[in-house]
């Protein structure tokens, strides 16, 4: 009989199951027979296909949907055959003897029916939820209320997640999470399996709360520990996370409470639901509103005395602009220079004086063309606007120095933007590690490499693994990549552990892991890669390209009689129009080429191709090159020039 089956839920996260599979065939077993089996919950990022080519020996159930974790879980003890079972999350990774340890620990005392072991995060970071007590009215609401983080040493404020008990001890709990759970085949046969009823979160507490129900001890096991990079959930401040989590620990008290309890939980729960929710929209917003909101007060009162001043000494009357729609027209400028600024990433975390005169400029014109598109009696002063456009570029320019320098105390960075990366590997390994991090990201300068091995250290090196606290200290490291090929999991914790979270940390595997860390237990990773890494793949970009999109097509929809000219009356010039606007189509797009869209970003049909005032065609590879250097390198600016080059000729779909 198999000793232990693991079984991984993985869904999108390729890079880090990749880095968990390894973990685990690089186990120190001791005897110890495994299997391992990955449920795949419809992932689109190649997940399937790269376990099947480095990991062949995994049993893989692919899923046409996304069943759930608790369904998923299911699946893969269904199909399992091992004494124990380990319910493992695709985002972590294992010390050498964890498996051997874990395993030896439950077979030595025969009631212990499920073990959890110390939890660490990205950053080295002790995670509370490795060992918890059920959720009673009381502990539920002072950690609600953040009391238990306040006070972890009280047995009354920090009973949740046991924070008075220390982490470094063995002791009985009540929950395990979710991340790690080891089971006795036989404690889950009598308990039963996961409820399929918890899509997510929850199903954890509500199997652990069988398993003891069924006479089984739980035990925290800290002597031997993993990472878990993303920690007790990604994005905890969204929305949707608190209403999932939230309404997942509403259908455990109603399973398991009943009365008055459940009803005043269930009531307390749902309060917090929208509590929370509402806080977290609030900050949510804030943060991302609070450098366009001060920049917009700022221009508006600027704006504001332009006009007193301009009436005053210009036309010696303070009350000159009264009575007419001066004031509607002030809050218009300032939203749309706002909003090209926006367009033009001034609000990004590392804006630029590019993209501040661009987004100053372009909206300086377009309040200039709406302002000769309107009514005389509707007009305001010219002088005012372009007093304004000088100022606004003045107040947004002081502002971003001062944001810059809170980004840059936040951050602990130097007066060098970039983050300086150590790299603790063997030369060889240094190398591929190397040109992944160069190829991922220009934001990071490299120190150079500490040697594994004392005795092969070079003139490349910095000095020895054994002095990695002081070379780091002396160099003003930010970030430290340790070789997996080099060194040992088990290793690699325990400097995570001595350094502490003043650092940021990852791990390098081969090649088709990359390097891979999280800097929070609240975000999800991120990794370097060999493959390319493309602008147009993040968030923020597709953002500005879809703002881009919208105002400029709004903008050409005003011209339509000048679009129809320009276009010689082809109607298919308007219709394409209105369909950037509704989001149907976009104005650029690659050239339209086959095989050169593979692994790049996803965009739908345009109007305008990257090739289109091109004159001479282009190779295949010229093509390629192409579409990856946009995708690789985009700038809403790109968009702009093209669409302008290309007024005459919006009747043509590429």
């Amino acid at each position: 009989m198999i000793g232990l089956s693991v079984i991984i839920v993985n869904y999108n996260v390729r890079q880090f199951v990749l880095q968990t599979l390894h973990s685990i065939y690089q186990s120190q077993l001791d005897g110890l027979s495994i299997e391992v089996v990955v449920v795949d919950n419809n992932s689109s990022d190649g997940s399937v296909e790269a376990i099947r080519d480095h990991f062949p020996q995994t049993t893989i159930i692919a899923n046409k949907n996304n069943p759930g974790f608790s369904k998923g879980n299911n699946q893969g003890i269904g199909i399992s055959k091992g004494e124990f079972v380990l319910l493992l999350n695709p985002d972590t990774v294992l010390e050498e003897y964890t498996l051997a340890m874990s395993v030896a620990r439950m077979k030595a005392e025969s009631d212990i029916g499920a073990l959890g072991v110390k939890m660490i995060d990205g950053t080295g970071t002790f995670l509370p939820e490795s060992k918890r007590s059920f959720p009673t009215p009381w502990n539920s609401l002072m950690k609600l209320l953040g009391l238990s983080s306040m006070f972890p040493s009280s047995k009354i404020l920090g009973g949740y997640n046991l924070t008075y008990l220390n982490e470094n001890k063995t002791h009985d709990i009540d929950v395990l999470c979710g991340a790690f759970m080891l089971m006795r085949r036989s404690a889950l046969d009598n308990s039963g399996l996961l409820d399929e009823s918890f899509f997510m979160y929850g199903e954890d507490i509500d199997l652990s709360y069988r398993i003891k129900q069924s006479g089984y001890r739980i035990l925290y096991y800290p002597e031997t520990q993993i990472i878990h990079y993303k920690g007790e959930s990604t994005k905890k401040s969204s929305v949707n996370y608190v209403k999932v989590f939230y309404n997942a620990m509403i259908i455990y008290v109603k399973k398991h409470y009943s009365g008055r309890t459940a009803s005043f939980f269930v009531l307390m729960l749902s309060m917090a639901i929208y509590f929370i929710a509402g806080i977290s929209l609030v900050r949510r917003l804030w943060d991302r509103l609070k450098y366009p909101i001060v920049d917009a007060g700022l221009i508006l009162a600027n704006l504001h005395g332009a006009k007193w001043l301009w009436g005053r000494y210009y036309y010696n009357d303070v009350e000159y602009y009264e009575g007419t729609p001066m004031y509607a027209n002030l809050v218009v400028y300032t939203l749309i220079w706002v909003l090209c600024l926006a367009i033009y990433g001034h609000y990004s975390k590392v804006s630029n004086a590019k993209s501040l005169l661009r987004g100053v400029s372009i909206g300086t014109i377009l309040i200039l063309v709406i302002y000769a598109l309107l009514p005389l009696a509707y007009r305001s002063s010219r002088a005012v606007l372009l007093i304004g456009a000088a100022a606004t570029l003045i107040i947004c320019w002081i502002t971003t120095l001062l944001w810059n320098r809170s980004i840059r105390r936040k951050w602990t960075l130097s007066r060098n933007p970039k983050l300086n990366v150590l790299i603790a590997a063997s030369e060889l390994s240094t190398a591929y590690i190397k040109e992944m991090i160069l190829k991922s990201s220009g934001n990071l300068q490299l120190i150079g490499n500490v040697s594994i091995n004392e005795k092969l250290q070079s003139e490349k090196t910095v000095g020895s693994i054994d002095n990695l606290v002081q070379i780091a200290q002396e160099y003003e490291v930010d970030e430290i990549v340790f070789s997996s090929k080099d060194m040992n999991y088990h290793d690699i914790m325990s400097f995570m552990n001595a350094l502490g979270d003043r650092y940021q940390y990852k791990i390098g595997g081969d090649q088709y892991i990359g390097v891979i860390g999280s800097n929070s237990k609240n975000h999800s990773g991120e990794y370097y890669s060999a493959d390319l890494q493309y602008r147009l793949d993040q968030p923020y970009s597709k953002r500005q390209k879809r703002v881009f999109d919208i105002w400029s097509s709004l903008l050409i929809l005003l011209l339509s009689p000048l679009i129809l000219i320009l276009n010689r009356f082809r109607w298919k010039s308007i219709s394409h129009t209105w369909q950037v606007f509704i989001g149907k189509m976009t104005w650029v797009s690659y050239i339209p080429s086959k095989g050169t869209y593979e692994n790049m970003p996803n965009i739908t049909s345009a109007v305008i191709s990257l090739d289109s005032n091109i004159k001479l065609p282009l190779t295949n590879e010229q093509q390629r090159n192409t579409n990856q250097d946009y995708a690789r390198y985009y700038e809403v600016w790109d968009d702009q020039v093209l669409l302008l080059r290309n007024l005459n000729r919006l009747h043509i779909r590429y």
